[in-house]
């Protein structure tokens, strides 16, 4: 069981603290079980309410700073997701995203950012549902990062770019 005030992750939600413990009063007569109150890191001001009873499958531990650190210094060796062609790709990003692994994370930004900057030096456009998914995947990821290494998320993010530029495109 979570303690108030504690943080974690939460599927595709990201970075939650939790609020209280309570048997919320919107529940049936008869139906009440208790629910962890979470505020959202991620959404400001997103409140969820989370069933005690099996959160254990939905959440998970905020990482280390040490492992934070590892994946921002080591983008090089972090295995870049590979995508499916067109329309395909949509599922297999949404999977990511709901799963919401750091490591799978960073793959995935790596991958989106790859494709990018391959579009736009052969003059084309980046697909907008390719760009809502990147910006999806970067909140989570870099305020899981931001929070473990207690720092903001906008430095996380410089970081993180710097290092995906010192790559070449090809194995970005």
């Amino acid at each position: 069981m979570l303690n108030i005030g504690e943080c974690v992750i939460y599927g595709s939600h990201g970075l939650c603290k939790v609020r209280e413990i309570l048997v919320p009063s919107f529940l049936e007569r008869g139906k009440q079980k208790q629910y962890y109150m979470m505020i959202s890191a991620v959404d400001a001001g997103s409140v969820l309410y989370v069933p005690v009873e099996g959160a254990e499958d939905k959440i998970r531990e905020v990482i280390s700073a040490d492992y934070a650190e590892g994946l921002i210094d080591d983008i090089e060796g972090t295995p870049e997701i590979e995508l499916p062609e067109g329309k395909k790709a949509e599922p297999a990003i949404l999977d990511i995203i709901k799963r919401n692994v750091a490591e799978e994370m960073m793959g995935l930004v790596k991958a989106l950012r790859r494709i990018k900057a391959t579009r736009e030096a052969e003059g084309k456009k980046f697909a907008m549902l390719n760009e809502k998914y990147l910006n999806m995947a970067e909140k989570l990821l870099y305020t899981e990062l931001a929070f473990s290494l207690e720092t903001e998320k906008d430095v996380v993010k410089r970081r993180v770019l710097e290092e995906l530029s010192d790559l070449p495109l090809e194995t970005a």
